[in-house]
């Protein structure tokens, strides 16, 4: 079936989510390096990184129900400070300027004008809060370019369960077959997309590549998704 729409996750697919950490740490050492002993962004960026997991925190490392306020716990406790900011204020500062830090993927605005010049509909659907998933986009001004933005608090479950996948076909009004759905995690993104009756492309190199079956159809870079919609119903030697 002609694919009509294209739906992305969001970390690590539109937006690189360990430079968007790098950026955030270095703005971070600069806004409270009049309370801090040392000020190092390198430092900043491993205690993130650590809790963050890539978008995927490990639970046992979570302090608090948020990676946002287990970060702001674990930054209190193990910086160098000679005055401390509250709590809430540094757990705030997380969702108020992380998304506003937000690096795009190489190839990712190109590619989403091309797209909407090519009147695809275009979607979010990315596990996580929703306030969130709309300062990222905010951030990056990726917002316009989408007809629906579906996070997993908003859908009321998370990938890669079917239901989020065909919650995100209704909005857009569309057959799940007429969907094509890119992600950078073999599971939640393509096992789940595939499970809900979409096609579904990988964006390599971001997991273990065990972690996913030896067919799945991959690309190495965005660009190569609009190679890969421009050709004959897709097939092309762009993708593998």
């Amino acid at each position: 079936m002609l694919i009509r729409a294209v739906l992305f996750d969001l970390d690590n697919t539109l937006t690189h989510r360990d430079q968007s950490i790098w950026a955030y740490s270095h703005y971070l050492a600069a806004y409270y390096q009049p309370l801090l002993f040392e000020a190092d962004p390198q430092q900043i960026k491993c205690i993130v990184n650590r809790i963050d997991n890539g978008g995927y925190p490990d639970i046992q490392l979570l302090t608090h129900p948020s990676i946002g306020a287990s970060v702001a716990y674990a930054l209190l406790q193990e910086l160098s400070w000679h005055e401390q900011p509250d709590f809430e204020e540094l757990t705030q500062f997380w969702f108020r300027h992380f998304g506003s830090h937000a690096v795009a993927m190489t190839g990712a605005l190109e590619l989403l004008r091309h797209l909407k010049q090519a009147q695809y509909k275009l979607a979010i659907v990315s596990n996580g809060s929703h306030a969130t998933r709309l300062n990222i986009l905010q951030g990056l001004g990726f917002s316009h370019f989408f007809d629906a933005i579906i996070s997993s608090e908003s859908a009321g479950v998370s990938k890669p369960k079917p239901e989020i996948f065909l919650y995100a076909s209704e909005r857009l009004g569309l057959e799940p077959e007429e969907c094509l759905f890119i992600g950078d995690h073999p599971i939640n993104d393509v096992q789940g997309a595939l499970g809900a009756g979409m096609q579904a492309v990988l964006l390599d190199g971001f997991h273990a590549d065990k972690e996913h079956a030896v067919n799945t159809k991959r690309i190495q870079k965005l660009d190569q998704l609009w190679k890969y919609l421009s050709s004959d119903y897709g097939r092309t030697d762009d993708i593998e």
